[in-house]
């Protein structure tokens, strides 16, 4: 008596499941769809120097995808401008644990560490534009610098 009651409990579920897909499919849509937008709002921002509303934008967008390493890079940059180096590290140390090759992520983040006078973080992250970028006009200015 379990086992059908259990049966019947699972078939139940999987209807369910069945028939709310499509409403779900259409709010994930929807909710894209909102993530697009802020997004567009947050680089818009950006590019117009007004970094808090880039910062808030780009809130938005991870609220909805929190895996765009674009994003955390754009945020990153407007913390970046700001002064706020520790958020600006923290967005691109997360933007480059989702794409390892995010050059614009090791940037950001070699100069913030530049800022925060940590050289060594800074060469590291320089290094690794290098290798990713050898023509980076930038990361061989650095380290010229630095040697």
């Amino acid at each position: 008596m379990k086992m059908k009651k259990s049966l019947f409990a699972f078939s139940m579920i999987l209807t369910a499941a069945f028939f709310t897909m499509p409403a779900y499919l259409n709010a994930q849509e929807s909710y894209n769809y909102y993530a697009l937008d802020y997004f567009k709002k947050s680089l818009e921002c950006l590019i117009s120097g007004d970094y808090d509303n880039a910062i808030l934008n780009c809130s938005q967008v991870l609220i909805r995808d929190p895996n765009s390493a674009v994003t955390y890079t754009i945020r990153a940059r407007s913390y970046y401008e700001k002064g706020d180096m520790v958020r600006a590290i923290d967005d691109c140390t997360k933007a480059i644990n989702i794409d390892r090759n995010n050059v614009s992520a090791f940037i950001i983040r070699a100069k913030a560490y530049t800022s925060r006078n940590d050289s060594v973080r800074a060469g590291r992250d320089w290094l690794t534009v290098l290798r990713l970028n050898p023509d980076n006009a930038e990361a061989k200015f650095f380290l010229e610098q630095v040697e």
